[in-house]
């Protein structure tokens, strides 16, 4: 898959979210929880917001996000406010099991333009396996935005 890589200014963002640490794959099974907390009121794309990954075991540290004005009724789900980012974007098609595809054309284009790229980074689910319907995961829409470290 051809990637279109562009540089965005990404707007500040008010989330619910919860802290997981564990296997990637395993994080939404939590994650119904931070829809139901807010009663399942969410005002854009839900997203995981990863602070470290390693990519041999899967295993990472992240915040499963949903943007939202609620507040959430507990469970060890806070708000926080994402700041304002500019990051390198990409928008991937398919399945997840494909998505690494993605990560290497990010990898490259930052490389070639000397951009250093920090965490957090984001997957922002624009399109993915609903509540009750799992959809056709070739249609799966995902976002992935990488912070750049701006020059001073």
């Amino acid at each position: 898959m051809d990637y279109q890589i562009e540089l965005r200014d990404i707007e500040p963002i008010r989330a619910a979210f919860i802290k997981y640490k564990g296997i990637a794959t395993q994080a939404n099974k939590v994650f119904p929880n931070v829809f139901k907390s807010i009663q399942g009121k969410a005002n854009g794309a839900p997203f995981f917001c990863y602070y470290v990954m390693d990519q041999k075991s899967k295993m990472g540290e992240m915040e499963l996000c949903v943007p939202t004005a609620e507040t959430p009724n507990g469970n060890g789900i806070s708000v926080k406010e994402m700041p304002r980012i500019k990051a390198v974007c990409v928008t991937h098609i398919g399945t997840y099991e494909t998505m690494n595809n993605a990560y290497v054309a990010i990898d490259h284009y930052s490389r070639e333009n000397n951009l250093t790229l920090r965490p957090p980074f984001r997957e922002v689910y624009i399109k993915g396996p609903g509540m009750f319907l799992k959809g056709n995961p070739k249609k799966y829409i995902t976002e992935i935005l990488f912070p750049i470290k701006e020059e001073e």
